[in-house]
């Protein structure tokens, strides 16, 4: 009777710690499947001055302008780029789909004059995510956004308009989606295999 008891007591010793064992084992895959490559949009490759279209195909991206032109090098700071109005002002809206959903998404805008003002729309695929608004250079942090596709520029300005740089983001790899789903897998078996036992 004895051995029956230490027999029953070792089976849920093994059983706890094994679920135990797989829970950490999935968060740890839920964890590293966090990580991604970290990404930019590279306007240095652009000669400056208006590229004589309204769309920009880059490796990362597509940048449409709903305006005359693109210009790289608006406000004679780095390469940033803007969409140009048939007045050669910066005021015209901007569309940038990127390859792959991004996450961790942030830019500068600079060459800011009073009156202007930018709407960021930020979508994930049709839905959309949410709204900043910015009425001065510096930094757009849309980090609070992931799984972002596509950002609409709704440019508002009655100055000369924005000039966009500095695009910083995150791309997630393929295996990292793999192993997230590994990951939730494990948590879904030991919930599964808890329900059992408790029954």
């Amino acid at each position: 009777m004895l051995l029956g008891v230490l027999n029953k007591m070792r089976k849920m010793i093994c059983s706890a710690l094994e679920s135990k064992l797989t829970t950490i084992a999935a968060a740890g895959l839920i964890l590293v499947s966090a990580s991604a490559s970290a990404d930019t949009l590279d306007f240095s490759v652009l000669s400056p001055g208006t590229q004589g279209n309204t769309v920009l195909v880059l490796p990362q991206a597509t940048i449409t302008s709903l305006g005359a032109d693109i210009f790289v090098g608006a406000a004679s700071i780095d390469h940033e780029i803007c969409a140009l109005t048939s007045g050669f002002d910066c005021q015209a809206d901007m569309k940038i789909d990127f390859a792959t959903a991004v996450n961790g998404l942030k830019f500068v805008t600079s060459g800011w004059d009073a009156g202007d003002h930018v709407d960021v729309n930020v979508y994930d695929g049709a839905v959309l995510l949410g709204t900043v608004g910015k009425s001065t250079d510096g930094l757009v942090d849309l980090t609070a956004f992931s799984h972002v596709t596509s950002i609409y520029l709704d440019d508002s300005s009655t100055g000369s308009g924005f000039g966009y740089d500095h695009f910083i983001f995150a791309v997630p790899e393929p295996e990292t989606y793999a192993m997230l789903l590994v990951g939730l897998g494990l948590l879904g078996f030991v919930a599964r295999r808890k329900r059992a036992h408790s029954i």
